[in-house]
């Protein structure tokens, strides 16, 4: 197959996937460019994997298109789309040693023993292999394994690599320094990475934009910053980070910013379009972008929210301190506040007013209203 040079690396094309009366994948469109690493994120059953294996030719769409490098490969076999793929299992084989496991694409291709070896030596380079191309899998650590997997993904130099939650087996410690090389892998390598995860640490810690999936359909695709800042849904509100959350009537709007009532206090917030007095909202304002002050600490300006409250209890975390505030109406929030965790200068049963600016809310109409 000759592979034509285009910006856009994959371009999903109204795709649909059914197995039965289920829709795994509802009439998907995407456009993913030659040097990005993006991240399918959403929970279990949420059609993230369906499609990643839509996109590899493992599964096969029941309409619309997937194109590589602008090439039609809808109907093209998994070996002949350039394409390359790690799973969560890595998926080695026991029984030969890294470098025959690194290989094995280049040999179902009938690469020559030249070219495998000039190759071998630079995925194992760049993997950090170096010395231990004559082990196998079970000499190995985990983190060496999933690097002979990546290598076995890359040496085949594809125009687009596929990873289905490949760290998902590894501890929190190993995770999170494969999330550092995974990211320095794909600038190193100018090449887009396709990332499936259920973790959302994991999605915004490596990956430029992000699809947030849900039912088989993008709730929001975006740039990671605007995914966790400023949420397209009520879905995206509540599974990107850490909010609370609270449902209440508007009370008035003036020039997209509504007042709602909570715990006694009004609380400003903007709107979407099309939301008016009197409606139902969920409103979602992230644990760290709420503050802790004193309770005497007067009101706040313009720009800011306000409550008062006092500390149920507090959970110190290093750099951080989540503060659990039970408000006038015993309901209870989480602050996630820097500034105190160091000097722990608030304690349980304290009284506390709770400060965090007007745009760091999000509010979304309930079903119905």
């Amino acid at each position: 197959m000759k592979w034509q040079m285009s910006d856009t690396a994959l371009s999903l094309q109204n795709v649909v996937k059914t197995f039965g009366e289920v829709k795994a994948i509802n009439h998907l469109s995407l456009d993913i460019s030659s040097r990005e690493f993006f991240a399918l994120l959403g929970p279990s059953g949420s059609g993230k994997t369906t499609l990643l294996r839509v996109i590899a030719g493992l599964e096969a769409p029941d309409s619309g298109q997937v194109l590589v490098s602008g090439q039609d490969v809808t109907r093209t076999a998994p070996y002949g789309r350039g394409i390359g793929m790690v799973f969560q299992d890595f998926l080695l084989f026991p029984h030969k040693k890294v470098r025959d496991n690194i290989i094995f694409p280049l040999r179902m291709q009938g690469v020559g023993k030249s070219e495998r070896d000039d190759r071998l030596k630079w995925a194992l380079g760049l993997l950090r292999l170096d010395g231990l191309e004559d082990r196998y899998p079970s000499q190995l650590s985990g983190g060496q394994q999933q690097r002979v997997a990546l290598a076995r993904g890359l040496i085949s130099r594809p125009a687009l690599l596929l990873l289905d939650e490949p760290l998902a087996n590894l501890d929190r410690e190993l995770r999170k320094e494969m999330e550092v090389e995974l990211r320095r892998y794909q600038l190193e390598l100018g090449i887009p990475f396709v990332y499936v995860t259920h973790n959302q640490e994991e999605a915004l810690t490596m990956a430029d934009r992000i699809a947030v999936m849900r039912g088989g359909i993008f709730e929001q695709v975006a740039e990671k910053h605007e995914v966790y800042t400023k949420p397209g849904t009520a879905f995206v509100a509540g599974f990107v980070g850490h909010s609370n959350t609270v449902r209440a009537n508007v009370k008035s709007v003036s020039a997209g910013t509504g007042v709602l009532e909570w715990a006694g206090s009004s609380i400003r917030t903007p709107l979407p379009d099309g939301v008016s007095q009197g409606a139902t909202v969920e409103y979602f304002v992230k644990c760290e972008h709420m503050s802790i002050v004193s309770a005497e600490g007067g009101t706040p300006a313009e720009s800011h929210n306000f409550l008062k409250g006092r500390v149920r209890d507090v959970i110190f975390k290093g750099q951080v301190a989540d503060y659990m505030v039970a408000l006038a109406d015993s309901t209870e929030v989480i602050v996630s506040d820097a500034t105190q965790a160091s000097g722990n200068r608030v304690r349980a049963g304290d009284s506390v007013s709770i400060v965090w600016p007007v745009e760091a809310g999000a509010s979304f109409p309930t079903r119905g209203s």
